[in-house]
């Protein structure tokens, strides 16, 4: 797990962060999102070792990275927005280097490049390639020497829609072998495709740490419901199947407990008087909880 802890930097008198804590668990694909200047950048930089906190920590499974960043690189990749490739290279030398730098096997080579599906672009020079193909590149050297987490920054940037479809699967492979992701992006239709969690920072401050976005990462689902008189369920709770989370006069969300059945809650509302008109799960869409968050920080 990733634990971060009252972490502030400090450019002089700026702020780019201030007392941020959040922790990241595993086997999470975690959305950084916020405004230009939110100190998205900063707090990677802080957590990948690149910079020191003012004040504060970044524990990497047990390591802090201000104290061994050596170890902690051991464990992390990190794709950088604006990251660098050797031009002349064939993409197979450009991931060779990044083996042999981490001291990893030439075979793990032949595996990142399938990994990533450049095995049929290895001997093509690096200012040959598309710039999805580039990233491709980047990810495949961020990843040799089989991190644990991996930390990427704008990656779907400047992407056409197909290219970001393909990296947009490619996350959800790395996350079932076991990888953890965190993903800074402008583009949160995107990151609804596979974003677990969600971490909202503005003006260098945390606004918002929501995780359990898709239903396999969470314990209770929330469903919503449509009816006339949707103010009334407030006057007839039953903690045993489920927790009301917002109410107006026509539409409500809840979480059904563990214990409790969809088909349980609809039939005790229908008994308690409720007008049902619609019923069904309640789909979280990070477009919607970003600018909700961001307008009431």
């Amino acid at each position: 797990m990733i634990e971060i802890k009252n972490l502030s930097f400090r450019f002089g008198s700026h702020n780019a962060l201030s007392d941020v804590t959040v922790n990241i668990p595993e086997g999470s694909i975690t959305a950084l999102v916020g405004p230009n200047g939110a100190g998205k950048t900063t707090l990677m930089r802080c957590m990948t070792a690149l910079a020191r906190p003012t004040e504060g920590s970044v524990i990497i499974d047990g390591i802090d990275t201000s104290i061994d960043p050596h170890a902690c690189h051991r464990l992390l990749g990190f794709l950088a927005d604006n990251f660098g490739l050797y031009e002349h290279l064939t993409v197979e030398q450009s991931v060779s280097y990044f083996a042999a730098a981490h001291g990893v096997n030439e075979e793990r080579v032949d595996e990142v490049l399938a990994q990533v599906n450049l095995l049929d672009k290895r001997f093509e020079t690096i200012k040959s390639l598309s710039r999805g193909m580039r990233q491709r590149v980047g990810i495949a050297q961020a990843i040799i020497h089989h991190p644990k987490y991996l930390i990427l920054d704008e990656p779907a940037s400047g992407l056409d829609p197909e290219a970001r479809i393909h990296l947009a699967s490619l996350f959800k492979e790395l996350c079932k072998e076991g990888i953890t992701l965190l993903v800074s992006s402008h583009i949160l239709a995107e990151l609804d495709q596979y974003a677990t969690n969600l971490i909202v920072l503005k003006q260098g401050n945390l606004v918002e740490t929501d995780f359990a976005i898709h239903e396999n990462n969470i314990t209770s689902i929330p469903y919503f419901i449509q009816a006339d008189n949707a103010s009334s369920i407030a006057n007839c709770p039953n903690e045993a199947l489920f927790t009301l989370l917002e109410c107006t006069d026509t539409n409500a969300i809840f979480n059904i407990s563990e214990s409790s059945a969809p088909h349980l809650v609809l039939q005790y509302l229908l008994e308690n008087g409720i007008q049902v008109n619609a019923f069904g799960k309640h789909n979280v869409n990070i477009q919607d909880a970003y600018l909700k968050t961001i307008k009431n920080a």
